[in-house]
């Protein structure tokens, strides 16, 4: 999985020093005793704040992990299907015949591995330590985050970071469309060479938005609570009633408005179906792996932050009754919508699945 630091160095094309000044590859933002340039704001991005600490959104909203654990695992029983058939056929029509037998010794030694390096690949998927969202410390003053088992945690000096927005592309079937991120750049003292950087949170549809993140931040290090606008409520991803909601959020994005009904047009139905089909099964096991996985232990230091207990002077806005609904997997046209993506998804690799076996079992394969 590509975490939140190796994103921002994709995000910087393999720029190895940070310009001096703005220009293509994007501008800097406002840091210490600088005035503003945009009101303070959550965007959707900030899950928690308290005295001691932020919790952002987690960075990569979607991730290859589930499609690996999906497709290892569907592979893997399609595999163990035709692995039986070799064996039952191999036993049927051999009939002492050596040569038979040694092809189907060759036949059952390909599907094994097959079948086992996918079942591999699957476990590993499901098992690999999934890292929390980025934190910062308001006493320690830092940005803490999981790079993965080899480097381990990472942190930050809020006080060293140079703060950046930076453009980025996507291209999708659907078109192409822009969005930016708010990166956060450490670098090597005496020298614009760019010791670490930092994606706290997912891309951003405006540039004002990661300036107006930025400004929250700042704020919130710096300045008091009742400077701070109330964070919007966000469902969780350790709710499995809540896999719907997040799902109209990181598969569909744009295509679903606050309310979670498509936007008007032909072409979004007949697109969020089409990719809501081919995705569905690989999300819901990115959500399972996101509730299941192994989680890394803290710092010590940020245990300490963690723990904190006490009355929250941050306010969070309260949900509405609709965003209740859907978090609980109750909002009807929510569940309906997705009902029918299930269902077409169920059907598309149900029979994929079931054509492949039955072949293998008829000789046709």
């Amino acid at each position: 999985m590509r975490k939140a630091g190796k994103l921002a160095r994709e995000l910087l094309l393999g720029m190895k020093t940070l310009p001096e000044k703005n220009g293509y590859w994007g501008y800097f933002l406002k840091k210490g005793q600088e005035p503003p340039e945009e009101k303070p704001a959550a965007v959707g991005k900030i899950e928690k704040v308290n005295p001691a600490f932020i919790e952002f959104s987690p960075a990569q909203l979607k991730d290859e992990r589930g499609m690996w654990l999906f497709y290892g695992g569907w592979g893997a029983v399609l595999g163990v299907c035709v692995l039986f058939s070799s064996i039952f056929d191999c036993l049927i029509n051999c009939s002492g015949d050596f040569y038979f037998l040694i092809n189907g010794v060759i036949i059952f030694s390909v599907v094994a591995s097959f079948v086992g390096g996918l079942a591999l690949l699957a476990y590993r998927s499901a098992r690999q330590p999934l890292g929390p969202p980025v934190l910062l410390s308001r006493s320690l003053r830092r940005f803490y985050w999981w790079m993965d088992k080899r480097q381990g945690w990472q942190w930050l000096d809020y006080d060293k970071v140079t703060p950046v927005v930076k453009a980025g592309t996507m291209v999708t079937a659907a078109g192409t469309s822009t969005f930016y991120n708010l990166l956060l750049v450490d670098m090597e003292e005496g020298s614009r060479n760019i010791r670490k950087m930092l994606l706290p949170a997912p891309p951003l549809p405006r540039p004002h938005d990661a300036e107006a993140l930025w400004e929250f931040i700042r704020i919130y290090m710096d300045g008091s609570p009742e400077q701070l606008p109330a964070i919007d409520p966000l469902p969780s991803c350790q709710d499995s009633r809540a896999d719907l909601a997040l799902m109209d959020r990181r598969v569909l994005g744009g295509f679903v408005n606050k309310h979670h009904r498509l936007e008007p047009g032909l072409f979004n139905i007949l697109y969020t179906s089409f990719w809501g089909m081919v995705d569905y099964w690989s999300q819901r096991c990115w959500l399972w792996i996101q509730r299941t996985a192994p989680r890394p232990d803290y710092p010590e230091e940020l245990r300490e932050v963690l723990g904190w207990e006490g009355e929250n002077p941050y306010r969070t806005r309260a949900p509405t009754e609709e965003e209740i609904l859907a978090w609980t997997g109750k909002l009807p046209h929510l569940k309906r919508r997705w009902w029918i993506v299930a269902t077409l998804s169920t059907i598309l690799y149900g029979g994929i699945f079931f054509w492949m076996t039955i072949n293998a079992w008829t000789g046709q394969l």
